[in-house]
């Protein structure tokens, strides 16, 4: 009877088919469950409210500065261009919300004016950002 000797290399070799396998799977899962958040390019001074909440975080953010300067995914935007965006970012995920984080010293009429914006966009969920009384 012969008798078959395996070489070095057939007892050196491990097949990592199975891992690729699983690592891919990983990657793609990683990629679907990922909630990108964009920022607004600027962090103002919140008002104080004695109502603020914690709620979910919406995923488009528009910043409001104290000079009444606008801001969307850190550049500034004309006031005119943020209903484009909005539509645009609305087309992307239709369930989307924004949140609007205006500096406290900004004027109302800014913050109106953006608020309209967004609602000819198409999008209703508007929340303004606050902090809790206290600095919270």
């Amino acid at each position: 009877m012969a008798r078959r000797h395996a070489t070095r290399e057939e007892e050196a070799e491990i097949n990592i088919t199975p891992m690729l396998d699983i690592v891919f799977i990983m990657l793609i899962f990683f990629i679907v469950t990922t909630s990108f958040i964009r920022e607004t390019g600027i962090d103002p001074q919140r008002p104080e409210a004695l109502t603020a909440s914690q709620q979910a975080r919406g995923n488009i953010l528009i910043g409001v500065s104290a000079t009444g300067q606008i801001w969307m995914d850190k550049r500034e935007v004309p006031l005119e261009a943020v209903r484009q965006r909005v539509e645009q970012a609305r087309n992307e995920s239709p369930e989307s919300t924004v949140v609007i984080i205006a500096d406290e010293r900004s004027e109302t009429g800014i913050l109106i004016d953006l608020m309209d914006q967004v609602r000819l966009g198409g999008i209703l969920n508007i929340s303004v950002a606050a902090q809790p009384a206290g600095g919270g």
